[in-house]
């Protein structure tokens, strides 16, 4: 294991931590980088016995390293935060090789895949519902409401009482909105 290897993965984490605090302290993922700094600020100690590190190893292998790195897969998701979720990766990647838990990683994917060979999950795909424009009442429960209202009906106008050209392209543009007719099966 070299030292001064996990001194700068270490000191990474610190930095980041340290800087991102305020912002981040509530996030669910900072929970896991807090620990990943603490057991690297541990590891990363001049007095720690042997015993003691493959103890920090074993458990960065088996807990805390792919936790992070669900964890941290979620910060690279949101978009507004993914530069700081790749360095969150890397960090988590490169403390990774250093310890030797990917190699114990490897070894226990591939002991589970050849265990869970035999038995093949069956994976619940869920209930197919249709959004076709017919009657909510056929295709839903009895309390369900109407998925679309009728447009209110024109009242019928005076012999004398003319129709104005705006009226009749406001309504126009009303029917032919595409947003509306994107939206119609849902409402």
């Amino acid at each position: 294991m070299d030292n001064d290897e996990i001194h700068a993965v270490q000191s990474i984490l610190h930095l980041i931590f340290h800087r991102n605090k305020n912002q981040h302290a509530r996030a669910k993922w900072w929970r896991w980088l807090s620990m990943l700094k603490r057991i690297t600020s541990d590891l990363a100690s001049p007095g720690l016995s042997p015993s003691a590190a493959e103890s920090y190893r074993q458990h960065l292998a088996k807990n805390l390293i792919p936790k992070s790195y669900v964890a941290f897969s979620t910060v690279i998701a949101d978009n507004q935060f993914s530069t700081l979720g790749i360095v969150l990766m890397a960090a988590l990647g490169r403390l990774a090789k250093v310890t030797g838990a990917n190699r114990r990683l490897e070894t226990r994917v591939k002991s589970s895949s050849k265990t869970s060979s035999a038995v093949a999950p069956v994976e619940d795909r869920g209930e197919v519902i249709s959004r076709g424009s017919g009657n909510s009442d056929a295709t839903s429960g009895a309390g369900s409401r109407q998925t679309r209202q009728e447009p209110p009906k024109p009242k019928p106008r005076a012999s004398g009482e003319k129709t104005s050209v705006s009226s009749i392209k406001k309504n126009s543009k009303r029917k032919k909105n595409a947003i509306d007719d994107l939206f119609s099966g849902l409402l």
